[in-house]
């Protein structure tokens, strides 16, 4: 049902990524994902690691670099991982040349094998 609402296509990617943020104590966390779609303004991720629903995350990626600021949005459990979607603080376009590196350069899922 809330496919029917997201205003843009989400494209299948698959390369891995770091989240950095502060938690409650204060202390820096850094928390490593797998970033499965990507759209726009925001992201789908798999993880070992529960994340906090509305905490603010810093997305990184060694290939690509830093890819923002975004907030967790849902947490589900999916067997022995988590499925994390996440909003981007702004909407980066995807006429943007960092955006056009990150879905040019991954492999994506059943793309030419």
């Amino acid at each position: 049902m809330a496919e029917a609402k997201r205003p843009e296509h989400r494209h299948p990617v698959d390369f891995p990524v770091f989240l950095t943020f502060q938690d409650k104590s204060g202390a820096i966390q850094r928390v490593t994902a797998r970033c499965v779609d990507l759209s726009p303004s925001g992201a789908l991720l798999e993880t070992r690691d529960k994340l906090t629903v509305r905490e603010n995350v810093l997305v990184h990626s060694e290939k690509f670099g830093r890819m923002g600021l975004a907030s967790i949005r849902h947490c589900t459990r999916v067997g022995m991982k988590y499925s994390v979607g996440m909003q981007f603080s702004a909407t980066l376009r995807l006429s943007d040349p960092v955006r056009q590196k990150i879905l040019g350069g991954v492999k994506q899922p059943g793309v030419g094998e």
